[in-house]
């Protein structure tokens, strides 16, 4: 009797763990149109600004810049009231990204003064003018280092100067040694023969 109720066991364990399965790869492949128990949500594509948008990302976490680029000055062309802003921020972060070959903080900082500009309501209207702070501390920084470096180099080329006067004077007190030897020497085998 016991080996009988142990398989009828196995066989509902069974059927309860198929049915389950099956409940839940159904669920599964169901529209899912409600994730926070309120509206439901369209099941349509992305609009075609949100679809360019979503390229111009997507190219620049590949690292294709020019791309992104090229897409984000598309969306700024094309939809300049409603994207405008997203299109000119990300420009404005690629052309500071050290990643990127072509990159430079004038151009950046272009971009960035024309977002707070054109879009003062901008939701990167703060962070715009964050970057603009950090880019013009970065080129203080920069034309500071510049003049360090020219400064350092003219000390070089003033040291090596000196480097060669000293140099030159050392020949010259090596010359005025031998000849002050020699001038020496010749008192000495002159004082021989005034001495006979």
């Amino acid at each position: 009797m016991g080996k009988k109720h142990s398989r009828q066991r196995k066989h509902f364990f069974l059927y309860l763990a198929c049915w389950l399965s099956f409940s839940l790869a159904g669920a599964g492949c169901a529209p899912f149109n409600k994730p926070y128990g309120g509206e439901q949500l369209p099941l349509q594509k992305p609009s075609e600004e949100k679809q360019l948008l979503l390229r111009a990302k997507s190219s620049f976490a590949r690292g294709d810049f020019l791309t992104s680029i090229k897409e984000n000055q598309e969306i700024l062309n094309r939809f300049p009231e409603k994207y405008g802003d997203h299109a000119l921020y990300a420009m404005g972060l690629i052309h500071a990204y050290p990643e990127y070959p072509d990159a430079n903080y004038e151009t950046s900082l272009t971009f960035f003064q024309k977002l707070i500009r054109d879009y003062p309501e901008s939701v990167f209207k703060n962070q715009a003018k964050i970057w603009i702070s950090i880019l013009n501390q970065a080129a203080e920084n920069e034309t500071a280092m510049d003049k360090k470096s020219k400064q350092i180099d003219r000390l070089k080329n003033a040291l090596k100067a000196e480097k060669k006067q000293i140099k030159n004077l050392q020949n010259q007190i090596k010359g005025l040694k031998e000849i002050d030897l020699g001038i020496e020497e010749k008192k000495r085998e002159a004082l021989p023969e005034i001495g006979q």
